[in-house]
């Protein structure tokens, strides 16, 4: 099966996730102020953007045309968004395959328990370990963004850079973690909670546990 086939079966997938973040971390995302903000973050800059495929193909080329404008610790980060795009499809659409060999898709919906039970059989705990880790380093380099004096000049090299490659997306994916971050005071303690959560749920997945609405993905 093609990625084109799995594509719809992927974007459920990012849905159901989604779900349950706003489930699992609901405690933070309806108490402190911007947080609220960062579901939708999620799922339409860092798992389901709408120019995918342009995204994809010039990601690369973005990255090594970054390394001429950009200072190293800019440039590190921008390519540890390009991994964690690439790992998170890679994750989603075994994800999907596996939804669609054992028929866990209800009319374009996945209940959170076949989600859970679709992720264990794909197993790859390792990646999903990573995956966690980009996420929180990925969100502190956007907070940290957010803090900067004019920040705007730093972005312009950029944004020429990505309008040569036609890896404007990323940028997109960059502002729009700026602008979320731009509105929060202190990002932290979601990253804390987002990495122990979701690695406590990859352990207990890892060693065949049962796992709760409570836990990460």
């Amino acid at each position: 099966m093609d990625l084109k086939e799995l594509e719809p079966v992927r974007l459920a997938v990012v849905r159901s996730t989604i779900v349950r973040l706003r489930f699992t971390y609901s405690d933070l995302l309806t108490t402190i102020k911007g947080y609220d903000g960062i579901p939708h973050f999620f799922e339409n800059n860092l798992y389901a953007p709408a120019n995918k495929e342009e995204r994809d193909n010039a990601l690369e080329n973005l990255y090594e045309k970054l390394k001429t404008v950009a200072g190293k610790a800019m440039t590190d980060s921008i390519h540890q968004i390009i991994l964690l795009n690439k790992i998170t499809d890679s994750l989603d659409f075994d994800t999907a395959r596996i939804v669609i060999e054992n028929n866990l898709m209800d009319d374009g919906t996945i209940r959170q328990e076949s989600l859970y039970a679709a992720i264990g059989e794909v197993g790859r705990y390792e990646d999903r370990r990573e995956q966690i880790r980009m996420v929180g380093e990925t969100l502190r380099f956007f907070f940290s963004l957010s803090k900067l004096p004019m920040v705007k000049l730093i972005m312009a090299p950029i944004k020429v850079a990505a309008s040569m490659v036609g890896a404007t997306s990323l940028v997109d994916t960059m502002e729009a973690g700026y602008g979320l971050s731009s509105k929060i005071k202190d990002l932290n303690p979601f990253i804390e909670a987002f990495q122990d959560r979701e690695n406590r749920l990859v352990t207990k997945l890892e060693d065949g546990q049962k796992y709760s609405y409570s836990d990460g993905i």
